[in-house]
């Protein structure tokens, strides 16, 4: 049979044969950097872009102020977030340093704002290049050199890369946060299990520990790629032990560059529980340490060598949650009640994947079913492959279903099945249209595809959809600036602002230096968060007055809908343009929506 054949030629070349001769690689490389291009012009076409949001403005902001005269490469402070305790960034310098290198290149040659502009157009178009590189070889390996004859190959590769067309739109130029680096770490992992050599091994480590810097939603994808290989290394798959050595002196390498390169000592010595720091580095270093320390003395069977593992790593662990307890309770321990409630709850992507069919979001859920259909109808290889033991198949076929389930209990991991499922498709494809195998691969193809639109047709009518009705919250985590005019800030004395969330970005894009605003829509800045919604949704004028006494103005702009006043009482009035005790008015030099009002504490109501 064709999908046995498959199997056995693929685990037979250990990957090596996955490989094509330099005219056909570049030929597929082509057809995948193209079709990525051309869903990037695409998203060009309507003049808004797809994924570019508030992080990216904020990364901006960051990159910004740490090419100023006032940033500092260690120093994670924002001091234009003032909550007023002063904002800490989370966020690597790892994605900050090509944006900084290309800029301070093109300085040379080009006033420093304009090369700044140009690197947020040149580092995701090369990144778009790498991504391309890195699923065109995974691809090729996953189905191998001579799996599909060249045209079909082509016609598969285009359709493949259609398929991630979200995970493609994270490299549009203009989209500079972190989460197109997670994707390239995620596949430059894929990649070196593909390649199941010690160099493959290194490509993991170096990778894992990359996506650890940069954030921790990468987190179950190193865990489940470790894990994976730990298993192969016990039940001693062949090369297990070459791939599994390299990899945790990548990860042990890589982890001591990342630490002194981008946090110095005192980012070294801190906790942060939802960034790269102490406690993720010593469980790094630590568990790369174990891994290669056992694969250098144990030997025996498998018995010996998982109690060699288990026992070291289960006392690691003891010892990290003993002495690094705040972390036990995931990364979002900052955030308090009031914010977790009016905001983070209603952000769609901490939620399931039943909340597309709440938001109607119904192109997203067909995107998922065909994923799913692919991942179910490709099944059986995977069986196959299993039976082979045939280990770096296996692994990349895991991450893609662990991918999947991850996104089904919250969509912020949405980007990351669409970057590895489509992979299969040229494998599904070959399967199904070799004439020795083409009717159980046929069958496997509508027999996933049925499953998947039964289970969607049954969501359908088990979860009605339903929009939530807006109100005074998601008025004020809305932007109702854009446009207008914010002259009156060059008239007043810099200072702390105390203004929604949604108006803060617009505010620190056009404030003269010297300003700060209160919140910004990140789990970091929640406490400034809690106190604009003490500030503009509380009756009680001591909460008013408590949580506005340490900002020097209040900002909000007007609404064309209007907001309840008994349940937003200042947020109603301001936005409305009415007046309110105790906040003046500053006369703008022109017809604006904008309102700013200057604080006077002992009138306030």
């Amino acid at each position: 049979m064709r999908g046995k054949a498959m199997a056995e030629s693929v685990s037979e070349a250990e990957i090596g044969a996955g490989t094509l001769d330099a005219a056909s690689a570049m030929r597929s490389f082509g057809v995948v950097f193209a079709t990525s291009l051309l869903i990037v012009l695409m998203d060009f076409a309507d003049g808004s872009l797809f994924n570019v949001d508030v992080d990216d403005r904020l990364r901006e902001l960051q990159i910004r102020f740490l090419l100023s005269e006032k940033g500092s490469w260690y120093d994670p402070t924002l001091p234009f977030i003032a909550m007023p305790e002063p904002y800490l960034s989370p966020w690597s310098r790892l994605v900050d340093l090509p944006y900084v290198a290309i800029a301070k290149g093109l300085s040379l040659v080009m006033p420093a704002g304009q090369a700044l502009q140009a690197a947020f157009w040149i580092w995701p178009l090369v990144m778009l290049a790498i991504f391309s590189l890195l699923v065109t070889s995974l691809a090729t390996r996953l189905f191998g050199a001579t799996a599909l004859p060249q045209r079909t190959r082509m016609i598969a590769l285009a359709l493949m890369t259609m398929f991630m067309a979200i995970a493609v739109l994270e490299f549009v130029p203009g989209r500079i946060d972190h989460h197109n680096v997670q994707i390239l770490a995620l596949l430059a992992i894929a990649l070196g299990v593909c390649r199941w050599d010690r160099v493959g091994g290194m490509l993991i480590g170096l990778a894992s520990a990359a996506s650890l810097i940069v954030g921790l939603e990468g987190l179950p994808f190193v865990a489940f790629a470790y894990a994976a290989l730990v298993g192969a290394f016990v039940l001693d798959v062949r090369g297990a032990r070459e791939v599994l050595w390299a990899a945790s002196l990548g990860m042990f390498a890589a982890t001591i560059f990342g630490a002194v390169a981008f946090l110095g000592i005192p980012g070294v010595l801190s906790v942060q529980c939802d960034a790269f720091s102490a406690p993720y580095i010593v469980l790094m270093l630590g568990f790369s340490t174990i891994l290669g320390l056992c694969i250098l003395m144990v030997r025996g069977n498998a018995v010996v060598r998982l109690a060699a593992l288990a026992v070291p790593a289960v006392a690691l662990s003891g010892v990290i949650g003993f002495n690094f307890p705040a972390c036990l309770a995931g990364p979002y321990t900052v955030i308090d009640p009031l914010s977790q409630a009016y905001w983070f709850d209603r952000i769609w992507q901490e939620h399931s994947i039943l909340y597309f069919y709440v938001g109607e979001r119904y192109s997203l859920i067909v995107l998922f079913a065909l994923l799913a259909a692919v991942l179910l109808a490709v099944a059986p290889l995977a069986v196959r492959q299993a039976r082979s033991a045939f280990a770096p198949w296996l692994i990349v076929y895991g991450l893609a279903v662990l991918a999947l389930a991850l996104t089904v209990v919250q969509t912020r991991y949405i980007r990351f099945p669409i970057t590895l499922v489509p992979l299969f498709l040229p494998v599904l494809v070959g399967w199904a249209t070799d004439s020795t195998d083409r009717n159980y691969g046929r069958r496997a193809m509508i027999g996933a595809i049925a499953l998947c639109w039964t289970i969607l047709a049954g969501l359908f009518f088990l979860v009605p959809p339903f929009q939530p009705e807006a109100d005074a919250v998601d008025f004020m985590a809305s932007d109702q600036c854009t446009g207008q005019d914010f002259s009156v800030l060059a008239t007043a004395t810099p200072g702390r602002i105390a203004a929604p969330s949604g108006v803060g970005m617009s505010i620190l894009f056009t404030a003269p230096d010297g300003f700060s605003v209160s919140a910004l829509p990140f789990h970091r800045a929640s406490p400034g968060m809690k106190r604009m919604y003490e500030a503009f949704l509380s009756s009680d004028p001591a909460i008013r007055r408590a949580a506005l006494a340490p900002f020097d103005y209040v900002a909000v702009c007007r609404s064309p809908v209007e907001a309840d006043p008994k349940r937003a009482p200042l947020y109603a009035a301001l936005s409305a343009g009415r007046d309110w005790p105790g906040l003046v008015r500053m006369k703008p030099p022109h017809e604006s929506g904008f309102q700013l009002f200057r604080i006077d504490d002992a009138a306030l109501q």
